[in-house]
Formats: C-alpha cells, sequence, structure tokens
C-alpha cells in the first residue's frame, strides 16, 4: 500500500487526542510542522503565501519527477529544429 500525506488542519483540541491514539495504534504517523515565532496567526486565518499554504502538499518523490520532468522539457524546446 501506498502511503499517502495529509496536511490536517485542527479546528478543536478534542481531535489531538483522537490522533494521538491513531498513531499509538500505528494506524498513521504524526509529523509536527515547525512553527514560527516570530510569525504568529491568527486562529482559523489562512497564509498569504502559496508556498506555505501549499507545503507538504506533493510528496518530495513527486516534486523530483517533476522537476525531471521539466528539465526534460526545457531541454527539448532549446534544441535546433
Amino acid at each position: 500500500m501506498r502511503m499517502q500525506t495529509f496536511v490536517v488542519e485542527v479546528l478543536d483540541e478534542k481531535a489531538v487526542p483522537l490522533l494521538r491514539d491513531l498513531e499509538n495504534l500505528d494506524v498513521i504517523r504524526l509529523i509536527p510542522q515547525e512553527s514560527k515565532a516570530t510569525e504568529p496567526t491568527a486562529p482559523n486565518r489562512r497564509s498569504s503565501r502559496l508556498s506555505e499554504q501549499f507545503w507538504g502538499v506533493i510528496s518530495p518523490e513527486l516534486a523530483t519527477d517533476l522537476h525531471r520532468q521539466l528539465d526534460e522539457m526545457r531541454s527539448e524546446s532549446e534544441r535546433d529544429i
């Protein structure tokens, strides 16, 4: 089975123990994100930077594959026809 990564926004602190229980059952693995101490965000407020909104949406493997495909397309467009 292929592992999938999701970003979850916890809206109610009651959800945290449920997530921890699932982690203890080896159903999921929680990966804490580094928080920015210099930039506090208000609850339920989305970041204005797209890079922050979509961080972690695609896997590192897919990102590497996309970069490879882009390099191939760029090299093809630079060839003399």
